[in-house]
């Protein structure tokens, strides 16, 4: 055939993916090299593989991110209609939150076509979740609903709660002893490890390509004596809060859902410096853990003889915000977040010194590098565009690719739950002067303000340079670059279009009345939802009675709805059909 890739040239792959981790934690230095990380180092280093320093997930949640992954193709050009739940058979044109994904029957995941055009033995563990139709009630009505209106009262509760609310109010979990908190990655790494040794012992000629998903680093932040003792808390550096007011209002929403705005009354222990350190030092841990787990692998390739002709690709489905901004977990569009870290070591293409890349990179780039490093003849690839460029110029050269690497900018965007309006990025480092800057747009661009971060002078991304007029024609150029692959205000509008509909859809078909489901026990709004139950279903019918892809700001004021009397040109600007809008 002339797909076939021989046994002897096509390389065997270790491809790991681990949950929840900052790109920049796996940089050497990072926090006075708070974090050992010898394994991964070793790959990236000492054994001349290549660390890309500015590599970003283009949405930052799992399912999304995956099946941006696996696909390469970004978020807004992966339709799909739903298999399964209240609303089967609707179409939907991208995947705008954790319960939209590839379709169950996508058959063009870089894995199967290693498989069909590279007789590839395929062996997939761990989490996968790239698939449309999983995850739970809660994340679909959190995402449906972020422009909804909800009543809320930041001084006396802390706001409108959505997510597991009590993780940034936590001090984190340290298990006594050396018994791992994450012992489900443990036993599927045991049970992979024992699969290589039988693989290499069976010695049937083909190439393999050993894929594991861990949960490590996900949240609760929870890991146990052993790992906490590695790391020094004297290094960690601790981020300043800002006050609410102070923050961008879209963050600011943000940070309240999350329950990382406290009330008048949790304040204080809320905002602790030392145990905002402790949830660091927890997170750290979790990393360094997973370390031990690529080490692992590691040991058993070279126990195998497969290091001369076995790749390792070690990266994260997204970030973690670990304190920073007044966040935890992802979707937010700064670094801790959508930055992901990426290692790749090619036993082929050894280094010396290693390369580190900080030109920007993403993960769809994972589509046509595996392929490429596998040998697969592009001819044989999906005929549908894979949006994706290979990394192979830079795992040669590093910045230094020049004409073989002429792409300077990359794009993220995110639509779930966690967030008040649809969000849009872009990251180019400027060829002219080497520094990198990112533009943040929220909706269609005309609700809020932008962002405008250097990254490079401004790593915590704490100096908004939107307006300021030395930097406009950069704005109006990141603007371009980030139209030219996904015309924003389009696609904000067609998500809030999604939203109702999805919502309409759910109302209509979902077991029981769905004015009890809504508020029931097992949803993680719940106590909000009743903190005010009339003022929470007026919201919702106002939102239904308005345009379906209309788009109000982020709020930035501490209460909602405002004092009587005070209008803040929102809700009394809706003319409301509430009886339709809810029946």
């Amino acid at each position: 055939l002339a797909s076939a890739v021989t046994a002897a040239a096509a390389p065997n792959f270790v491809f790991l993916v681990c949950e929840s981790t900052d790109g920049r934690t796996w940089r050497e230095g990072y926090q006075n090299s708070v974090i050992p990380l010898p394994n991964i180092h070793g790959l990236g280093k000492s054994l001349g593989g290549a660390a890309f320093h500015r590599h970003y997930t283009n949405s930052p949640v799992c399912c999304p991110s995956r099946a941006t992954m696996w696909s390469g193709r970004h978020a807004h050009n992966i339709p799909h209609s739903h298999s399964r739940g209240e609303c089967a058979g609707m179409d939907v044109g991208g995947v705008w939150n954790n319960y939209e994904g590839l379709p169950r029957d996508y058959a063009d995941r870089f894995d199967q076509i290693l498989s069909r055009e590279g007789g590839y033995d395929i062996h997939l563990s761990g989490k996968q979740d790239f698939s449309e139709g999983s995850h739970t009630l809660n994340v679909r009505l959190g995402s449906w609903t972020k422009q909804v209106q909800f009543p809320y009262d930041m001084n006396r509760t802390g706001g409108w709660r959505e997510d597991y609310a009590e993780v940034c109010r936590s001090n984190g979990t340290v298990i006594p002893g050396n018994r791992s908190a994450h012992q489900g990655d443990w036993s599927v790494l045991e049970e992979n490890l024992d699969w290589i040794k039988a693989r290499s012992a069976a010695n049937d000629g083909r190439p393999f390509f050993l894929y594991q998903g861990m949960n490590i680093v996900h949240p609760p932040y929870v890991t146990n004596r052993t790992y906490y003792d590695l790391i020094d808390p004297e290094k960690i550096e601790v981020p300043e809060w800002p006050e609410p007011l102070d923050m961008h209002p879209c963050d600011l929403h943000s940070s309240m859902i999350k329950g990382c705005v406290p009330s008048h009354s949790e304040r204080k222990s809320v905002e602790d410096y030392y145990r905002k350190r402790n949830v660091r030092r927890i997170y750290y841990a979790t990393i360094a853990e997973f370390d031990a787990m690529v080490g692992r692998y590691i040991e058993a390739i070279e126990n195998a003889g497969l290091s001369d002709n076995t790749i390792f690709i070690v990266t994260s489905d997204h970030g973690d915000m670990q304190m920073e901004h007044r966040q935890t977990f992802k979707m937010t569009p700064y670094d801790a977040s959508v930055s992901v870290p990426l290692v790749i070591y090619d036993p082929r293409r050894k280094r010396n010194p290693s390369v580190v890349v900080d030109d920007p990179t993403q993960l769809i780039d994972m589509f046509p590098t595996v392929l490429e490093l596998a040998g697969i003849s592009r001819s044989l690839w999906p005929s549908n565009v894979v949006e994706g460029r290979s990394l192979i110029p830079l795992l040669e050269s590093g910045d230094a690719a020049g004409d073989q690497w002429t792409r300077t900018f990359v794009i993220s965007q995110f639509h779930g739950m966690n967030v008040a309006m649809s969000w849009f990025l872009v990251v180019k480092k400027m060829p002219q002067t080497r520094r990198t800057f990112k533009l943040i747009q929220y909706g269609t661009g005309k609700e809020v303000s932008p962002q405008l971060f250097e990254l490079v002078s401004d790593p915590d991304e704490k100096i908004n340079l939107a307006r300021n007029a030395s930097y406009a024609a950069v704005l109006t150029e990141l603007e371009a670059d980030l139209c030219s692959v996904v015309y924003y205000p389009d696609v904000a509008r067609q998500v809030a279009s999604y939203d109702k509909e999805s919502f309409r859809c759910w109302m209509k078909n979902v077991q029981g009345d769905w004015r009890e489901v809504i508020h029931n026990s097992n949803l993680r709004w719940t106590p909000s939802f009743e903190d005010n139950l009339e003022g929470s279903f007026r919201a919702l019918e106002e939102w239904l009675s308005t345009p379906d892809d209309s788009i109000v700001p982020c709020r930035s004021a501490t209460k909602w709805p405002p004092e009587e009397g005070v209008d803040f040109g929102l809700i009394s600007s809706i003319k409301t059909t509430r009886a339709s809008a809810l029946n």
